[in-house]
């Protein structure tokens, strides 16, 4: 048996953090196939509303069902059947709407269809959407009333059986407005959706079925526009703001609850692909979006290619001076003076050899921060909107942790090739390059979780950089720190780590011996500190995953 309502609020009560009641015993039952249009004066509750229905916020009473399924359920067994298209929709700009589209096919679309189907599905969506002229343009350069056909374009490619779409039209002209209206009566008329639209236009409410008018959190009608208008005795919706505004209006009228519940019935729907198959496309995405970034690739080649210098440079001066004293310390000293000269020279070289080390590590550390800082912050609408629609979390990670791995080999090996060629180390080329690769990847991937978990990819860098800024300080490779502090802070600081593991594989010189001999700081053993590192990026990865997991229902 069909259901006569397909959307079911049944008395939604939503409190804000503060106290304050968004939502007040909101009840109501949209049928099959209806455009619905939820409108009201700004504060009412209609982006809560929206947002309530589609699972983004919890209520603190009632329940909502989409036929006849917790809207909980629907989001784990038919994620693609629910849609919803926030107040301020959000593309990659640097892609052309072909190439939206497509990534939305191979990532939305079960890996049980076939390439034909997928093709001509995709065609079928750009023919709906009518944007068959606008594949081969940039994003950035469509007009507001284009940029939402693209919107709901790629909502369709999951063919949802439900719209929830949050001020799509906001902004448009007149025209497009209307355009837009239409466009939704007949996806739900003739296509079979039902659709809640929130929206500030009041020009084309006559194209939707019902209208859900809301006045301080509480449902003061659910009819057409007509019955809107007449029992209010207004002639238009204009008029009805007005009076609402006014004291004697301050509570609406109650609205008739809605009928019993509804049995839950089967939607044809699928799941979106696993993450191991989103993978390639999320990274094939990534890498496309990166060489189409030209600063960003001129921003790597500077870092890539002047940090190492900066070492070289700092080195010229001094590292012939280390030598000469590593060279005397093979002599029998002959008198007090020569003792103390020699003891001064030492821990001059000490301290300039520790130093070189550090500065390589400081710079890797910074430069891993560039890495990592802004990865998910910029996209996190972006990544919201694809979570909605059955993104892995693990896989949006594992790509953006991809990324960083080839960026970290890069950059630890020119650093490390190029400084030992200038400075001649001592040492293992290959044991001083994992360790500057595992600290370079270390703080990128830290940097991703605290990416992940910043509200935006400017606060993100900012703290990303406090965190570069911390690692000498605390690393205690420069001034020794009380053991109770070193005890604390040492296994986050990977800065430590980076410096311990490089000192170690001078083991075998006296490069290593004048550190030893001239420090307070305990210099970790290599392994230990390969360990170490590789658990930071274990528990970046960790902490990245859980942050993107929880950005759907974070604030917008």
């Amino acid at each position: 048996m069909q259901h006569s309502a397909w959307i079911e609020a049944r008395k939604l009560d939503v409190v804000a953090p503060g106290g304050s009641r968004l939502l007040s015993d909101v009840s109501f039952e949209v049928p099959k196939g209806s455009f619905v249009a939820v409108i009201g004066m700004s504060g009412c509750g209609k982006s809560t509303l929206i947002r309530t229905l589609s699972g983004l916020i919890n209520p603190q009473a009632g329940k909502v069902h989409f036929a006849g399924h917790p809207v909980g359920d629907v989001k784990k067994q038919y994620p693609l059947a629910l849609g919803y298209i926030p107040q301020f929709g959000t593309f990659h700009a640097e892609l052309n709407v072909r190439e939206i589209l497509e990534y939305a096919v191979a990532l939305r679309l079960p890996p049980t269809v076939g390439h034909s189907t997928r093709t001509n599905w995709l065609r079928h969506v750009v023919e709906l959407a009518g944007i068959e002229d606008l594949l081969d343009q940039k994003f950035s350069t469509l007009s507001g009333g284009e940029m939402r056909r693209v919107a709901l374009a790629e909502e369709l490619v999951g063919d949802p059986a439900f719209l929830l779409l949050d001020e799509l039209t906001t902004g448009l002209d007149v025209f497009s407005d209307g355009e837009i209206m239409r466009w939704l009566r007949d996806l739900a008329h003739h296509h079979g959706k039902t659709i809640l639209l929130v929206t500030h236009g009041t020009q084309h409410l006559a194209l939707c079925d019902r209208v859900i008018f809301l006045h301080k959190g509480r449902l003061v009608h659910f009819g057409t526009e007509e019955s809107l208008l007449r029992s209010n005795n207004v002639n238009s919706v204009e008029e009805l703001f007005g009076a609402f505004s006014g004291p004697a209006q301050a509570v609406p009228p109650a609205v008739p609850p809605p009928g019993p519940p509804c049995q839950p019935e089967p939607l044809q729907t699928d799941r979106a692909p696993n993450g191991v198959r989103q993978f390639p496309s999320l990274l094939g995405r990534q890498t496309k979006l990166l060489l189409r970034d030209k600063a960003q690739l001129a921003l790597q080649a500077v870092l890539i290619v002047t940090f190492p210098l900066l070492v070289a440079v700092f080195a010229l001066n001094g590292l012939p001076q280390v030598r000469s004293v590593v060279d005397e310390s093979a002599n029998i000293l002959r008198s007090l003076e020569q003792k103390i000269f020699y003891l001064q020279s030492a821990f001059e070289a000490a301290s300039l050899v520790s130093g070189l080390i550090m500065f390589q590590v400081i710079l890797l550390t910074l430069i891993g921060a560039n890495n990592g800082a802004r990865e998910i912050a910029r996209e996190r609408d972006i990544i919201r909107k694809e979570l909605f629609a059955g993104l892995s979390p693990g896989a949006c990670v594992v790509s953006k942790l991809f990324q960083l791995l080839v960026f970290s080999f890069l950059q630890a090996f020119w650093m490390e090739w190029f400084v030992k060629t200038a400075c001649g180390f001592p040492g293992s080329l290959m044991e001083q390059f994992v360790i500057l690769f595992l600290t370079t990847l270390a703080m990128s991937v830290t940097c991703l979780a605290i990416s992940s978990a910043s509200p935006s990819a400017e606060r993100a860098s900012l703290l990303s950089i406090y965190l570069v800024g911390f690692q000498l300080p605390l690393s205690g490779a420069a001034l020794a720190l009380p053991d109770w502090l070193s005890g604390v802070c040492r296994p986050f600081v990977a800065a430590y780590w980076g410096w311990s593991g490089y000192l170690r594989t001078l083991g075998g010189s006296r490069y290593f011996r004048l550190v030893g001999d001239s420090t307070q700081t305990h210099i970790a053993d290599y392994s230990m500190a390969v360990w170490a590192l590789s658990l930071h990026i274990l528990l970046g990865v960790m902490v990245s995953i859980f942050f993107v997991n929880r950005l759907p229902k974070s604030s917008r």
